[in-house]
């Protein structure tokens, strides 16, 4: 398993890729912040999450929450 899999097993962003949870938009907002202005591994393991998150077939059913209470102009992008 590639390192980077292995800290999202263990990184507290992976909540956001459970659709059974309330979605949590500071967490949101600050992975997206990770990923743009972090390096390293941290910026690796919120692309990671980010991208789950756009591929995951109920990624739609979360979008009017992010437009209405993300605080993150690039959340919201």
């Amino acid at each position: 398993m590639p390192a980077e899999m292995t800290m999202l097993a263990d990184h507290p962003a992976r909540q956001l890729l459970d659709f059974s949870q309330k979605l949590d938009i500071n967490l949101l907002d600050n992975v997206v912040n990770s990923m743009y202005h972090d390096i390293g591994s941290q910026q690796r393991v919120a692309q990671e999450v980010l991208t789950n998150l756009k591929d995951h077939p109920d990624a739609w059913t979360r979008v009017d929450t992010i437009l209405e209470f993300s605080q993150n102009m690039k959340t919201k992008v």
